[in-house]
């Protein structure tokens, strides 16, 4: 299956990330990420038009600095703004394990749950990192985990979980320069969505821009990967 190619995009405002996500989108991307995280006065009033414009290829993420991001508003309010945009229904809505975990957040049928999992200084044990995807799945649709890669062997111990688990239903790949050949690879092994940067606007390290992914899935369009 080939992935869907997805493009993080983040700002200071939201008339820069609405402009950002269309750019994304008009260079080849098939889903954007809307990294809200990063706004400085998130509203679900500001947001609303941009989520519901872009419907059903939008990726909503309020990543909290506990788990990497950029939110520094108190935990409720981050809550409240997830619940507001569970409401709009969009395509796909990545939240923490621990979130999913602490809060009593309604879903809905519409939005697929991405539930996330990122170590940002190793990558953990395959018994870890397995049952750590185990308890993702019983919770969401899709399991997505990022661990830093220190080493070549730490690559094969992520990809080594689209041998145990359904690959449409997984998300895993390494940060950092190191970690560029899991997330590259990812693509051979039925990860649903590899996700890509605009050119010079990394939203996390080792991450490739669009037209760089836009290029690797031609030249295996061309030898007929996906037949």
């Amino acid at each position: 299956m080939k992935p869907k190619i997805c493009v993080s995009v983040k700002a200071r405002n939201i008339n820069e990330l609405e402009w950002k996500a269309k750019r994304a989108l008009d260079i080849g991307g098939d889903l954007v990420e809307l990294r809200i995280d990063y706004l400085e006065s998130p509203s679900i009033e500001k947001l609303t038009k941009l989520v519901l414009d872009l419907s059903n290829r939008v990726i909503v993420t309020v990543r909290p600095q506990w788990e990497g991001g950029e939110f520094r508003g108190e935990e409720e309010l981050r809550i409240k703004l997830l619940e507001e945009l569970l409401r709009l229904k969009p395509a796909y809505i990545d939240l923490e394990l621990k979130t999913v975990k602490d809060s009593m957040l309604k879903f809905n049928r519409e939005s697929a749950r991405i539930i996330s999992w990122h170590v940002f200084d190793n990558t953990p044990s395959l018994d870890e990192l397995s049952l750590i995807t185990s308890e993702m799945l019983k919770l969401g649709d899709i399991a997505k985990i990022v661990t830093k890669v220190n080493g070549f062997e730490e690559n094969l111990r992520i990809l080594r979980l689209y041998k145990i688990y359904p690959p449409e239903k997984l998300i895993a790949f390494g940060l950092g320069e190191k970690g560029l050949l899991s997330r590259i690879l990812s693509i051979l092994m039925g990860s649903p969505i590899i996700y890509t940067c605009l050119p010079g606007e990394e939203v996390a390290a080792g991450q490739p821009t669009v037209g760089e992914i836009i290029e690797i899935i031609t030249m295996l369009e061309s030898k007929e990967i996906w037949r």
